[in-house]
């Protein structure tokens, strides 16, 4: 009998082995062996004339298709795992996450229900009860004894989602349904008041985002201005709160940083949590990259008052050292979240109590716990915590190294693993201007060397280089390679004198 056709592919076993050989060769490249520019110096012109780009009318078979990848885009691939790769907060992924990568693409679980990922809604909730207990949010049931139940804890709640940006929106979003429920039915214009919501001048672009998407609009989000240690000034917050209540305004949420994207700062947490509660205002962290600091002692001081918070951002993909996607909010109440997002259709079939479709906005999702799940199972505790502390301290090396150099200027306390210097030519003529581009230029050098990736900062008004030690495999003879180059670059530029 004829058999029907599919996509089905006779060498299924051989093609996985060769994929995962190109995998395991790619990490061992980047890691223990590490070889190659950190960057490639490709351009998008010459990749595009590179990759084929014609979708052919006839298929040139999977084996001719790896072929391609391993001519035309491994070898330009950015080498995120590198030991130097130390820009933005885009972590080196631990190779047991890679491998609950892999397993989650090859099952294809449908999670948005019960019956489509059964183990894959367990894996959720397993991964979002670890993460909870964590950051201290509280159990059911959890509450002052003899209080009445209506003031005992419904439970937390959490969703997986892809990043930070999508895990900010989803606890914004159900931060505007908890203070303005009406406007799931009467859109913004039911209100009949100006929502607004606060967050440091240090805060991440997606608290901005939200606000667009969410309908309240950019002009109604309150950049409150940060301290000298770049945290949140808690009186020109409560200032800033009393102003628009006194215009009629309707403050609804504050946002607080717990390791702010460009230096790490952690906001006053107990304050801003003491403001919040006063006047009645949701409580969201962004701890999307500082949250892993909460597995050690001096983190959990850091982070102190975090627990208090009604909704919390973390990203696994950052220092948790996950691979890419894998972000988290995390919620005090999973009735407030619930309430937000719950999914009623027929098509959906029947309703499960444990239904992921009811907890975020997504529907068509991946198995993303799987991953976080493996990773973590197979590193345990300990180890992530040992690594997460040798990147606190290897933030500090650098530090020290800047602060004992006549060359170079410190320019943000270092309060997690990020930390900001200026490099500062020796001699006259130099305008703040000139040397603000210096830095640029000393970067490009840099990447340009293949020895190493940072970015640049810019920290009360002034450029910088930026350092972001969240690397499971950077040691300190890294930090010293490249502030040596850094250096040496500096002073070869500083030589070519002031550029215009």
């Amino acid at each position: 009998m004829q058999r029907h056709e599919t996509l089905d592919l006779e060498d299924f076993e051989a093609l996985l082995h060769r994929a995962a050989t190109m995998i395991a060769d790619r990490v061992e490249r980047i890691g223990p062996r590490a070889e190659g520019p950190v960057v490639h110096p490709a351009t998008f012109d010459e990749l595009a004339a590179l990759i084929p780009s014609d979708w052919p009318e006839h298929g040139a078979g999977a084996q001719a298709v790896l072929d391609d990848v391993a001519r035309c885009i491994e070898p330009y691939a950015t080498r995120i795992g590198h030991p130097r790769f130390l820009a933005w907060i885009t972590t080196s992924p631990a190779p047991a996450g890679t491998l609950g990568d892999i397993v989650c693409t090859g099952l294809n679980q449908a999670p948005l229900s019960f019956k489509g990922g059964p183990a894959a809604t367990v894996l959720e909730h397993v991964v979002i009860g670890w993460l909870a207990r964590l950051f201290g949010l509280p159990e059911a049931g959890d509450g002052p004894d003899g209080a009445d139940i209506a003031d005992k804890a419904d439970g937390p709640g959490g969703t997986i989602v892809s990043g930070g940006t999508m895990a900010n929106l989803m606890g914004l979003t159900v931060a505007r349904h908890a203070h303005f429920p009406e406007a799931a039915t009467k859109g913004l214009a039911g209100i009949g008041r100006t929502p607004v919501l606060y967050v440091s001048d240090q805060g991440h672009m997606s608290i901005e985002r939200s606000a667009v998407l969410l309908g309240l609009g950019a002009d109604n989000v309150r950049g409150v201005p940060s301290d000298s240690d770049n945290r949140m000034d808690v009186a020109a917050l409560r200032a800033a709160i009393a102003a628009d209540k006194a215009a009629g305004l309707a403050p609804f949420c504050v946002v607080a940083q717990a390791g702010s994207v460009t230096t790490g700062a952690v906001d006053p947490l107990p304050d801003i949590a003491d403001v919040c509660a006063s006047e009645g205002l949701w409580f969201h962290v962004d701890a999307a990259y500082g949250g892993a600091a909460m597995l050690t002692d001096k983190g959990r001081a850091l982070l102190a008052g975090i627990d208090r918070a009604d909704s919390i951002c973390v990203d696994p993909h950052k220092w948790f050292f996950i691979p890419l996607e894998c972000g988290v909010t995390l919620f005090r109440s999973k009735a407030q979240q619930i309430a937000t997002f719950r999914a009623r259709a027929s098509y959906l079939g029947e309703e499960n109590p444990h239904d992921l479709k009811n907890t975020t906005f997504i529907l068509s999702r991946a198995n993303r716990a799987l991953k976080v799940w493996f990773a973590f199972r197979t590193y345990g505790r300990d180890r992530l915590r040992r690594i997460v502390t040798r990147n606190m301290e290897l933030a500090r090396q650098f530090r020290d190294l800047c602060a004992a150099s006549p060359e170079w200027r410190v320019l943000a306390p270092v309060q997690l693993s990020i930390a900001c210097a200026r490099y500062v030519p020796q001699g006259d003529g130099w305008t703040e201007e000139q040397v603000d581009r210096l830095q640029v230029h000393l970067l490009e050098r840099l990447e340009a060397s293949g020895e190493g990736f940072l970015t640049p900062a810019m920290v009360r008004g002034r450029a910088g280089v930026r350092l972001c030690v969240a690397n499971h495999r950077t040691s300190e003879t890294d930090i010293r390679l490249l502030f040596d180059l850094m250096t040496s670059f500096g002073r070869e530029l500083a030589a070519q004198g002031p550029q215009a």
